[in-house]
């Protein structure tokens, strides 16, 4: 009687999920890219690669935030983290496990604290991921309770999505859950006539508040809360205003759940903030990103481009990305369905005139929250309200998410709409959006012609990719939901399928490496020994997976300790003032400290300067030193790489 789904259609698909997520989970599998290590120190194939290749430029999940998990894995889970002299907040930095109440805000790090590291990382890959497919999919089948398999694939789909593929990280993942769990909140919040099950739909959106906010990771939260607000508001507008709900405090009195649950977010993450106030202050006055802020107007053409590439990403997998930006995670997009569905939906809100009762406010809320985002994007000018709205704190690449989220709301709202009508979307606005997503598809061909032929020649699908994404548009316009769904799923498979391998269990250099192995037997005899890591990123990440005591390493904020070690007169404040991957270079004298990138810091070092003698016990480095001060321990030659290590004297 309430239009929501039977139980059977609400849970057979989550529990699908769970099942084969847990399998793999249990099997110690997931799509970590640590095995980028066995191209430095193996030799042959890799034995764990089950399926696709480990990417490179996922610096971000192998290098840095693997990294740092086994470093806590190795120091046994402590609050602070005693890598970097003066240490750093393991409850902030990089989503760490570690033995303190706000972990049990972050389940996708529970993993590590009872089981093996393999399954541990199988669990943090899996369980946001799960989130997202199990969310999505109620979100769905709560709006369309007629089309479960229709709401598999949309939930597929999304899960798929190149975004997320060349993101694939928990902070970038849970944003899409909780937005889906927050929509399913106002969904049965309005429409059941369960009191338990409004109240636990609300819990799971409270919960993921805070999930959401301990990630720290703003750039992708912000696109996400514009969507839940405009798509939210028109869904409680529409209630109201169909008919359903003809008084406004009946209404309200059903979203009390919901505002309860905000609120008690509110007091958890007050609590959370209160207890760790020094850390969030010094990650806020960093240089990067703490003065980042972007500007309106300001994406380029080649943004504009890469955005509608949704039929050439398949080229991204080759490692071709001219033109579209700089790496492959950067031009990574969603497959802007939602966009060629404009018509439709301009026609579904408007088709009954501009009285309140006869709008669909649910398709103005899609449309609102797109073109905010579009003009933020687009349109220069108004830099003082877009900080308002807090649009500025995210990036023109992550605001793409926003346009993930809508493919799949947009899609529900005109399955829905049509299914209520009983009727089939009018040939005007259908052909209008599948000349939009043809001409999309035919104008990023002609750019891509003239500046980037090597993105057209590596997307050998595109033409197909292209020609299902405009079968998608129809199908759905037409009341062909099922068909709508299909090629959508499949143009997307052809481009976010295999962006991320199989891998059995975690690289772990400390115990797959003889320079690893050697480290621990130093640390074991030494255990208040200070190293610096020289040369390449290798060094820094194995010493951080050491867990001894080093001058290396990616820092959320910078340790204070640590800084005035290196700089005592702060000079090159500016410079490591920032969230930043330290690493070292061989240099002369006292350190100098420079940003090759914004998020890089380099450091020179001396073995006979002041810093060294005074601070520094041992050195690690890819490549020979020659240096009076330095005492050549070992040389460990492994795969095609020659690490050696040195004692300061």
């Amino acid at each position: 009687m309430s239009g929501l789904p039977r139980v059977w259609v609400l849970v057979w698909f989550p529990v699908l999920v769970v099942v084969v997520l847990g399998v793999l989970t249990a099997l110690g599998i997931s799509g970590s890219s640590t095995g980028n290590y066995w191209g430095f120190f193996g030799q042959g194939a890799d034995p764990h690669l089950l399926a696709g290749s480990p990417r490179p430029i996922r610096t971000d999940e192998w290098l840095v935030q693997s990294s740092w998990i086994v470093s806590q894995v190795q120091q046994g889970f402590p609050v602070v983290n005693h890598t970097l002299p003066g240490g750093m907040d393991a409850t902030i930095q990089n989503d760490l496990p570690s033995w303190d109440w706000s972990t049990v805000f972050r389940p996708h790090v529970w993993g590590f604290l009872v089981l093996p590291l393999a399954q541990g990382m199988a669990v943090r890959w899996w369980l946001p991921f799960a989130g997202l497919l199990v969310g999505a999919y109620v979100f769905l089948v709560s709006v369309m309770p007629r089309r479960p398999v229709s709401s598999a694939m949309l939930a597929v789909a999304l899960a798929f999505s190149p975004l997320i593929g060349w993101w694939f990280l928990p902070t970038t993942i849970w944003p899409y859950a909780w937005a889906f769990a927050v929509l399913v909140a106002v969904v049965w919040g309005v429409r059941s006539s369960s009191r338990v099950a409004r109240w636990v739909s609300a819990g799971v959106a409270g919960y993921l508040t805070v999930t959401l906010a301990m990630s720290i990771y703003v750039p992708y939260a912000v696109p996400a809360v514009v969507v839940v607000a405009f798509v939210a508001v028109g869904m409680v507008l529409q209630a109201r205003f169909s008919g359903e709900w003809p008084r406004w405090w009946p209404l309200l009195r059903r979203v009390v759940p919901l505002v309860s649950s905000a609120v008690l977010a509110v007091v958890v993450l007050g609590v959370w903030i209160v207890t760790r106030l020094d850390t969030i202050k010094a990650v806020l006055d960093t240089v990067y990103p703490g003065h980042r802020l972007e500007h309106t107007g300001a994406l380029p053409h080649s943004g504009l481009v890469a955005m509608f590439s949704g039929p050439f990403q398949q080229a991204l997998q080759g490692g071709v990305n001219d033109y579209l930006s700089f790496n492959q995670s950067e031009a990574s997009a969603p497959m802007m369905l939602c966009v060629f569905l404009v018509p439709v939906l301009a026609w579904l809100a408007f088709r009954g005139g501009w009285r309140a009762s006869r709008i669909d406010w649910v398709a103005l809320g899609v449309l609102a929250a797109g073109a905010l985002v579009f003009a933020f994007l687009l349109v220069p000018g108004w830099d003082r309200v877009a900080h308002l709205l807090l649009l500025d704190r995210s990036t023109t690449r992550r605001l793409r998410l926003a346009f993930d989220l809508l493919n799949v709301v947009g899609f529900a709202v005109v399955a829905m709409r049509l299914d209520q009508l009983r009727r089939r979307g009018p040939w005007v606005p259908t052909a209008l959006a599948m000349l939009l997503a043809g001409g999309a598809t035919l104008g990023v061909w002609a750019v891509l012609r003239l500046r980037a032929v090597t993105v057209i020649d590596a997307a050998h699908d595109w033409r197909l990719i292209g020609l299902l994404l405009v079968l998608a548009v129809v199908f759905v316009a037409r009341r062909f939901v099922l068909a709508g769904a299909a090629a959508f799923l499949v143009a997307t498979l052809l481009v976010g399928l295999g962006v991320n391998p199989l891998y059995r269990g975690v690289f772990e250099l400390p115990e797959d490496t003889k320079a690893g192995r050697a480290i621990e037997a130093i640390e074991a005899k030494d255990p208040d020994a200070q190293w610096v890591g020289v040369g390449t990123t290798v060094q820094t990440a194995m010493l951080v997976e050491s867990g001894v005591h080093a001058f290396n390493g990616v820092q959320t904020y910078p340790p204070e300790e640590m800084w005035r070690e290196i700089d005592p007169t702060g000079r090159y404040e500016d410079a490591w003032n920032r969230l930043a991957n330290v690493n070292w270079t061989p240099g002369t004298g006292e350190p100098v400290v420079s940003n090759p990138y914004r998020d890089q810091v380099s450091v020179t070092f001396d073995a006979c300067s002041s810093f060294a003698q005074r601070h520094v016990q041992y050195v690690l480095t890819d490549s020979p030193l020659s240096s009076s001060c330095l005492t050549q321990l070992g040389d460990y030659r492994q795969g095609g790489l020659d690490m050696h290590i040195y004692r300061v004297r």
